[in-house]
């Protein structure tokens, strides 16, 4: 997963949805400060935690899964 592509879709897919960091963490069981990391690219989520966060936000997994290609 590149990184800096991700940490960029994450925020705005969730931004689309009108969802706070923290409304996001409390719909996949998760706290603000992980979701906070995963949009600035300090971390990266597990697979488990991914497949979560494209659900709420309604995209495929494979949306936030990119390439440096």
């Amino acid at each position: 997963m590149d990184s800096k592509q991700s940490e960029v879709e994450f925020k705005l897919a969730r931004i689309e949805l009108n969802l706070t960091q923290t409304q996001l963490a409390e719909k996949i069981n998760a706290k603000q400060k992980s979701i906070s990391r995963y949009e600035t690219g300090a971390s990266l989520p597990s697979i488990k935690t991914l497949v979560k966060i494209a659900k709420v936000l309604k995209k495929p997994a494979g949306y936030f899964w990119r390439s440096k290609a």
